[in-house]
């Protein structure tokens, strides 16, 4: 199928006569003429037939027979192949007509009107040809069209619609190339989408189009059909192509694109094959704005998904080492861009650092400038975004960002309230980049959420440090009770469980009445001292500073077992060794803690307690065969469920550099596993 015509080159008619006499129609004409020519010459008198009027006597039969071979020329042969006919048949009857038939008049105007007749067979011959070569052809288009359109309609994958739809253009035109060129999102450059058929040194000359230069730019401009032939010595006339066609892709009255054909022939092209080409267009526009409407849905869909993961990463996470690198990542990803950096202010110096980076030299971390340097500090000082197409003109380029590559540049602002803390920066590499409206707008508000990141993270700061002199302060508290405990009231009750007995042992002896008092006196005296001794051991177990958190630990695990009736094993695994008394002490009271929680809740029969001492970290585990319960995601669900105690778990493991987690299920136990990094005494 071929929707624009072969072009009508001038063929000679020698050319012609040797295609004619090749063909089978030529030789049965040939013969149909010469049967006829003896027949009309054959008989050469006035053959009678009485049923016919007199003037068809005179050999009228036969000049009419010869119309046959006239009509046969017209249908095998076109309208000159039937006039070359016509023409040939009144020269075969012109010699009987004048120098044989004894009517010479009546003959001629016989010839006349056989010639008359003949000419209007062919002409209506003819007619109906083109009326049928027409329909064929509106015929063959449409199905073309439709092709075309099915294809473009059959994915809403860009790339896959302007592939499919270049591929089978190509296939119905017949034509050995094409190129897709749609505008970007900006409006502004024609940049080359899909191509075939093209050699790479065309393909690098399609590239990038700008306003106003070059066929591709006139059709996009006018929106109209633009043909033109190839100049001798331009690229594509080099490659052997003779013609370009460029058609503009419209949707909705817009220009999104230009279609570019190349033929190896020069043809211009009919109204008819124009206005095929702009109905293409359109549909193949109307095309490519759904599946950008669709992919630009997929991306919305994908911007929610990435934002919700940050909204996540927020409240999941306070410290910024964790979250910040996590949301930098996104950022890049969501703008497409090559790399990108978080750039903090230091406020008390005016210096600006850049801690966090993604795609770029770890040595940029190094960098610090100060407020009247770099694309941050241009962003921070305005508080507004800042894109810059090429990072090399900039006047306030940083040499050190030069030398990694970057070219175009984003940068917006990470705020919370009015304050500004920092800027979040994305970069393209090697080439340039336009970032477009929506990248900005996308970027400046996770550079807001960025802003609330920090705010929160340097308000838990705040409140770590609170807490932890908070906890200083209450184990001070409670060193000094149980030291006052241990040094006092425990020395007193014993001075008086002494003189109690000493009372018993008097040589006078007391009254039966009296001794039953004493002895109730002396019980309750040796139960209140040996309460206390286990409330100063809760307090601050002296065996923890002198011995260290092992022999502490098995201290809790004895009694555990004695007080409370629960099997309770401790295993140690590599080798222990002193840890720093504040992370012994931390330790020590979140496991405390959890076995004062599976005393209280867990209803237990048997408690493991294990300590893995590794090359780096310090792993401790609490496990019980207790009745479990629905263990919260979040410390936020602990504090809403009244689990006090556990916050007070995770805080003091966060303060030591260590993780806390929790594993627990209904009817099937309870696991508390601590790791902390393994700083030793001497360390």
């Amino acid at each position: 199928m071929k929707i624009l015509a072969e072009p009508n080159g001038d063929i000679p008619w020698l050319s012609r006569l040797a295609r004619a006499v090749r063909r089978r129609s030529f030789w049965v004409l040939t013969a149909i003429l010469l049967l006829i020519g003896v027949v009309h010459y054959g008989s050469p008198q006035v053959r009678y037939l009485p049923l016919l009027p007199a003037p068809l006597s005179r050999h009228a039969v036969e000049r009419i027979m010869f119309l046959l071979p006239v009509a046969g020329a017209g249908f095998a042969f076109g309208q000159a192949g039937g006039l070359v006919m016509l023409v040939v048949v009144i020269l075969v009857m012109l010699p009987r007509a004048l120098f044989i038939s004894p009517y010479p008049v009546d003959s001629c105007i016989e010839i006349v009107a056989v010639a008359i007749v003949g000419y209007f067979i062919v002409w209506m011959i003819e007619t109906q040809e083109r009326e049928k070569g027409l329909r064929q052809q509106i015929a063959s288009r449409l199905k073309a069209l439709n092709e075309v359109i099915a294809v473009a309609t059959s994915s809403l994958e860009l790339s896959e619609v302007l592939s499919r739809a270049l591929d089978k253009l190509l296939e119905v035109t017949k034509l050995p190339a094409g190129a897709l060129h749609l505008l970007d999102e900006r409006g502004r450059v024609f940049i080359l989408t899909t191509h075939q058929g093209l050699p790479p040194r065309l393909v690098w000359e399609l590239g990038a189009c700008r306003d106003g230069a070059g066929l591709i730019e006139r059709a996009g401009r006018t929106g109209e059909v633009v043909q033109e032939p190839c100049s001798p010595g331009s690229p594509f006339a080099r490659e052997g192509f003779s013609s370009l066609v460029a058609v503009p892709l419209k949707s909705g009255g817009r220009e999104i694109g230009v279609l570019t054909l190349a033929d190896t022939k020069y043809r211009p092209l009919t109204p008819q094959e124009v206005e095929l080409l702009r109905s293409i267009g359109s549909h193949i526009g109307v095309a490519v704005e759904n599946a950008r409407l669709h992919q630009n849905i997929s991306r919305q869909l994908q911007i929610e998904q990435r934002l919700h993961e940050i909204s996540l990463e927020i409240s999941s996470e306070l410290e910024l080492d964790h979250v910040l690198p996590k949301v930098l990542r996104i950022a890049v990803e969501m703008v497409g861009a090559d790399g990108g950096v978080i750039a903090l202010f230091d406020r008390d110096r005016q210096l600006i650092g850049y801690p966090y980076l993604h795609n770029l030299p770890a040595e940029l971390a190094q960098v610090v400038v100060p407020l009247s340097k770099g694309l941050a500090g241009d962003v921070i000082s305005s508080c507004q975004p800042v894109v810059v197409e090429d990072y090399r003109r900039y006047a306030r380029a940083i040499p050190e960002f030069l030398e990694a590559g970057i070219v175009g540049a984003m940068a917006v602002p990470i705020m919370s309230g009015e304050e500004c803390f920092g800027a979040l920066a994305v970069f393209s590499m090697d080439e340039v980049k336009g970032f477009t409206e929506r990248d900005v707008a996308l970027l400046t508000g996770i550079g807001r959420q960025t802003g609330i990141v920090i705010e929160n993270a340097r308000l838990y700061e705040s409140l770590r440090y609170y807490i932890q002199r908070i906890t200083q302060a209450q184990e001070e508290e409670r060193k000094r009770i149980a030291r006052e405990l241990h040094d006092e009231t425990i020395q007193m009750l014993i001075v008086i469980s002494r003189r109690l007995e000493l009372l018993a042992t008097l040589p006078e002896p007391l009254p039966e009445a009296a001794l039953r008092h004493l002895e109730a006196l002396q019980r309750v005296v040796s139960e209140t001292l040996s309460g206390i001794r286990r409330f100063v051991q809760d307090l601050r177990p002296p065996a923890l500073d002198h011995l260290g958190l092992v022999a502490t630990l098995e201290g809790l695990a004895a009694d555990l077992r004695e007080r409370d009736g629960i099997e309770t094993s401790l295993i140690v695994k590599g080798d222990a060794q002193r840890l720093t008394p504040e992370t012994e002490l931390m330790l020590f009271r979140v496991i405390q803690e959890a076995l004062s929680n599976v005393r209280r809740h867990a209803r237990a029969s048997h408690v493991t307690l294990e300590l893995e001492f590794q090359p780096d970290r310090l792993r401790a585990i609490v496990e019980d065969d207790g009745r479990g319960f629905n263990a919260p995601e979040k410390i936020s669900d602990l504090v809403s469920s009244d689990r006090l105690g556990l916050v007070g778990m995770y805080e003091r493991v966060r303060a030591i550099g260590g993780t806390l987690a929790i594993h627990s299920e209904v009817g099937r136990g309870t696991s508390v596993i601590i790791e902390v990094p393994l700083k030793t005494k001497g360390a």
